[in-house]
């Protein structure tokens, strides 16, 4: 994707294009030009054509990324009647290297454009609207909002194509392939794909490597792949779409945990033991390697969250949980690690507690921070000021000028600090 950001200064000019989002103008003192910013924000559809799925939202330095989500959702482009909006999260992507930043809500586009943008070119970052913070029972809870439960199984479909459909068997594969199939031509005939003139409009006119895996494709003769992909079509033919989604996210948690995200860190109060902290709608659990995974918290036991950088480019974030002697500290790879960790936790407590307040507390170590002198002495401590004269702080200089003669007195007035 290209130049996600842009800015402009002539209002009039953002004006002429109907696809861009036009909330009312602010005002700055008694000229009607202010710095406007375009964010291409990213999103999924049910179409096979992902590169037009896009929304341009206008937005000023004021705004916040929980502003830009809302305006993409209340646009309707990604679709009607969306009740669970706090599911919903912003990941801006690198598209030359690894780094990646989920932004949490809070974060102006100001501070988006000082911390992150200008490190590279803006035609090199990319913005995807995803469904981050997933409620335990998600099939269930997603039933009043048609829009979400159909958003997030294209997510989980399309994470699925691009990372894991190289790496699964060949049977799995031809399930969730087909269970697409199925979703997708919801109002086909359940013996469709027997006629050879559908199979080849399936090849021709959509392709095969949208529902399988080019791995898959390759590996065998066409004669044998049509004939296992019809044999295994007979064993959904007949399900309803909702049927097909459940199917495919029941097959697909087999191999690929989607509701629960890890990080690799070091439990600090236990001699900076190896873990993955495991978040997901259930809490927060902890896991070491070839064991099971120990049960720290729940979301509503959180009472607060911080991140701070270390001297050696890695970082803390700590976490106050309620009833806990000592709060759950770990150490990670990089402050942006950290970082993503904070906004994970931090949303699935707003999605509980169904609130935008946020539990993240901002440590300004090393950010400005100056030194401290020490409090001047009160006049009760003059009597003791004979033994505070070796001090190599300041020198003390007592209201009473009369325990001095005139000679040695310095006035206020020459004083002069440079």
């Amino acid at each position: 994707m290209s130049a996600d950001i842009r800015t402009s200064r002539s209002m009039s000019l953002i004006g002429r294009s109907d696809s861009i989002n036009l909330p009312p103008m602010a005002t700055v003192g008694k000229v009607n030009i202010c710095q406007v910013r375009i964010i291409k924000v990213c999103f999924l559809s049910n179409s096979s054509n992902l590169g037009k799925n896009f929304k341009l939202v206008r937005c000023e330095d004021g705004w916040t990324i929980k502003n830009v989500i809302s305006t993409v959702l209340s646009s309707g482009c990604v679709g009607p009647g969306i009740t669970h909006s706090l599911c919903y999260g912003l990941l801006l992507k690198h598209l030359k290297s690894s780094e990646m930043y989920w932004l949490h809500p809070d974060l102006t586009v100001s501070e988006l454009t000082q911390r992150y943008v200008q490190q590279h070119l803006e035609a090199e970052w990319r913005y995807d609207l995803r469904i981050r913070y997933i409620p335990s029972s998600f099939m269930e809870a997603f039933q009043d909002d048609r829009t979400t439960i159909l958003y997030f199984y294209q997510q989980i479909r399309s994470d699925y194509m691009q990372q894991y459909a190289s790496k699964v068997s060949d049977g799995m594969a031809l399930q969730l392939g087909c269970l697409e199939i199925r979703r997708f031509y919801k109002d086909m005939n359940p013996n469709g794909l027997e006629k050879k003139s559908n199979f080849e409009l399936l090849e021709k006119d959509v392709g095969l490597d949208l529902f399988f895996p080019r791995e898959l494709i390759g590996s065998m003769k066409t004669k044998r792949l049509r004939g296992l992909i019809q044999q295994t079509f007979q064993g959904y033919s007949t399900l309803q779409q909702d049927q097909c989604m459940v199917k495919f996210f029941t097959t697909l948690a087999q191999c690929y945990n989607f509701t629960h995200e890890r990080f690799a860190c070091q439990l600090m109060h236990s001699w900076n033991l190896a873990i993955d902290l495991v978040i997901g709608a259930d809490g927060i659990s902890q896991q070491t390697e070839n064991s099971k995974p120990t049960y720290l918290a729940k979301f509503s036991q959180v009472r607060s969250i911080s991140c701070s950088a270390e001297s050696d480019g890695r970082a803390v974030l700590t976490v106050h949980i309620e009833g806990t002697k000592q709060p759950l500290e770990v150490n990670t790879s990089s402050l942006a690690v950290a970082e993503n960790m904070a906004d994970l936790i931090d949303g699935y407590c707003r999605l509980e507690g169904c609130t935008v307040s946020s539990l993240i507390t901002r440590n300004n170590k090393g950010r400005d921070v100056r030194q401290k002198l020490p409090e001047i002495p009160q006049r009760s401590a003059l009597a003791g000021l004979d033994r505070g004269l070796g001090s190599d702080i300041y020198a003390e200089i007592p209201e009473n000028s009369s325990l001095y003669d005139d000679e040695h007195v310095i006035a206020r007035d020459d004083v002069v600090v440079g």
